[in-house]
């Protein structure tokens, strides 16, 4: 098999996760509040940031290969720990596994895919193959979602899908055991924890003394932040809205859930494979990345407000459309913020700087979280959004001034 297929063939499987469309509302089910899951997402991306330093040790001093099948052996076991939790803190396990199969793979794959390039020759098609290699990874979302929902029609087992979610984790896990050993790519010296902790620490001073760098850290903290919560929020919005057209439909209220949530979430995957290949094209329209970014933050801004308005009046498909745009806002995003990174940081530490911009993001996450659940649990859905708006309101602002000052 051609190793871009393999790599091509991670990424689908990787995303071929059939709880992902249903896992708030399975949480839901269990009775929790909008409280207790933004703890649960915060306790996930604040695991997530802390493993990524000793997770590159890893990598370094054991291979990269190893630590992949380390991360996809850990997806497997929170998997099959999800299927049999039954309350809020026997969440908490799987939750550790989850990060911990995220934090593993966080960069190294796409670390073994330049590598392959480069043993090859091939280093300058590297832009084609990991934006080809990532639209897999969206695809995998996308009929991932469509299976998901038939299963949840025909079973209406939220457990069920954690099980069948186990099958394409092994898979990927034989997929990468397959890769060859000349991937498992390793220093040619011991690399110290100690060595790792003063890289990453060198890299967080200077992301937070360079005043472009810390604005670039600040925006993705709240952009991500704001995105990777807001995001889960759907699941209820849809089921909301399908409870209203299921009388109209010859199906019980779960199975039209499932059908909702199902097609929804189809089309965000695939628009979201759509979108993250075109971000030059946006980042050409506005002139520069810098301008481009503005642009978001505002946009997003705003959408959050059309969301928490369309929430406030009862027009639930308001806010569901807004989400849709938020997808692709988001994979807009995505590129155009790492893009900048490159202009402000040296080559000698750029993965570190990009660390600590996927860091910043988690701790996001991880403050957002829980403030966010509580505005939903004392005034709605629409308390979280008007929320976000604000945030990232304030962001732009402060971000837009800086601007003009430099």
């Amino acid at each position: 098999m051609k190793m871009i297929t393999r790599f091509s063939l991670y990424g689908f499987l990787k995303n071929f996760d059939f709880s992902e469309p249903f896992l708030i509302l399975f949480w839901l089910s269990l009775g929790l509040n909008f409280f207790q899951i933004g703890i649960l997402v915060a306790f996930q991306n604040v695991l997530i940031n802390a493993m990524e330093i000793p997770s590159g040790a890893f990598a370094d001093l054991y291979g990269r290969k190893t630590c992949m099948m380390i991360s996809l052996a850990s997806y497997v076991v929170s998997f099959i720990l999800f299927a049999v939790a039954q309350s809020f803190a026997m969440l908490f396990l799987p939750l550790v596994f989850y990060a911990m199969g995220d934090a593993f793979r966080t960069g190294t794959h796409k670390a073994m895919i330049f590598d392959w390039l480069k043993i090859n020759g091939r280093l300058d098609e590297r832009t084609k193959v990991y934006g080809y290699t990532r639209s897999w990874s969206n695809y995998g979302s996308a009929f991932s979602v469509l299976i998901a929902a038939a299963i949840m029609i025909v079973f209406r087992d939220y457990r069920l899908v954690f099980w069948l979610s186990v099958v394409p984790g092994l898979v990927g896990l034989w997929n990468m055991y397959c890769y060859p050993d000349e991937l498992n790519h390793r220093n040619g010296g011991t690399v110290s924890v100690r060595d790792v902790l003063l890289h990453t620490f060198s890299g967080v001073k200077k992301a937070v003394s360079h005043p472009r760098l810390r604005t670039l850290v600040a925006q993705n903290m709240a952009f991500e932040g704001c995105f990777v919560v807001s995001k889960d929020f759907i699941q209820p919005l849809l089921k909301a809205q399908v409870l209203v057209l299921a009388s109209y439909i010859a199906l019980s209220e779960d199975r039209a859930t499932s059908l909702g949530v199902g097609a929804v979430y189809f089309v965000l995957h695939m628009v979201s494979a759509f979108t993250s290949r075109r971000a030059h094209g946006f980042v050409k329209k506005a002139k520069s990345e810098n301008r481009a970014a503005l642009i978001l933050l505002l946009a997003g801004s705003a959408l959050f407000a059309a969301s928490a308005f369309g929430l406030y009046t009862g027009r639930i498909y308001i806010a569901i459309a807004v989400f849709v745009v938020l997808f692709i806002l988001q994979n807009l995003w995505v590129p155009v913020n790492v893009a900048q990174y490159d202009s402000y940081s040296d080559a000698s530490d750029q993965a570190t700087i990009l660390s600590v911009a996927s860091q910043a993001k988690a701790i996001g996450v991880a403050v957002l979280a829980p403030l966010s659940g509580l505005a939903a649990d004392s005034v709605g859905i629409q308390g979280s959004m008007a929320f976000f708006s604000g945030v990232l309101l304030l962001v732009f602002i402060a971000s837009a001034a800086k601007k003009e000052n430099r």
